[in-house]
């Protein structure tokens, strides 16, 4: 493959008018029509019987896949903070969670629906990253433990396990039984 200055490329090992057609097809890349390919032989100086361009289309989504490709850039949280990855289905849980905020008694810690919408994917761990405060973590934690009772432990589970945080609902107060003999 030669590249000309123009954005053109010139048939070469590994580009072809065969692997180029599906691009082609997608709008992705347009062949140089005949006039443009004399305007490129006369410039190399050879002829040059087929090129090929990127369109516009073509060229976003070669940017977007190499920023797709690149690994998140997972910055060192804020003091205070701490980093947890999160199962798919624990962050389906914490949205859950948070999408009822209004009518919860006791709702989410605040900032932890901020935390769960920068939530980042590590392919690496298979995880999403959020970091939150010591606060929050609780409050996730009373999120699993909702999620248990209608549903799954596995998250509740998973977090305790992982990061040593669980929520224990409090003691009810119980009120003391009438010993026997005592009426009441």
């Amino acid at each position: 493959m030669q590249r000309t200055t123009d954005g053109w490329a010139t048939a070469g090992p590994g580009l072809d008018e065969r692997a180029m057609d599906p691009l082609v097809r997608l709008g992705l890349a347009r062949v140089a029509p005949r006039e443009e390919q004399a305007e490129l032989s006369a410039k190399a100086g050879r002829t040059v019987s087929w090129a090929v361009q990127l369109t516009d289309d073509g060229w976003d989504a070669l940017l977007y896949a190499r920023a797709r490709a690149a690994p998140p850039s997972i910055e060192a949280p804020s003091p205070g903070l701490q980093q947890v990855g999160l199962r798919r289905s624990d962050l389906d849980t914490l949205r859950r969670f948070l999408a009822l905020r209004g009518r919860l008694r006791r709702g989410p810690a605040s900032g932890l629906e901020s935390a769960v919408d920068g939530a980042r994917f590590n392919a690496a761990s298979n995880r999403w990253v959020v970091y939150v405060s010591g606060e929050q973590m609780e409050s996730m934690a009373r999120a699993f433990f909702l999620e248990r009772l209608g549903g799954s432990a596995a998250s509740a589970n998973r977090f305790a396990r992982v990061y040593g945080v669980s929520y224990t609902p409090p003691a009810p107060l119980l009120t003391p039984e009438p010993q026997r003999g005592e009426s009441g």
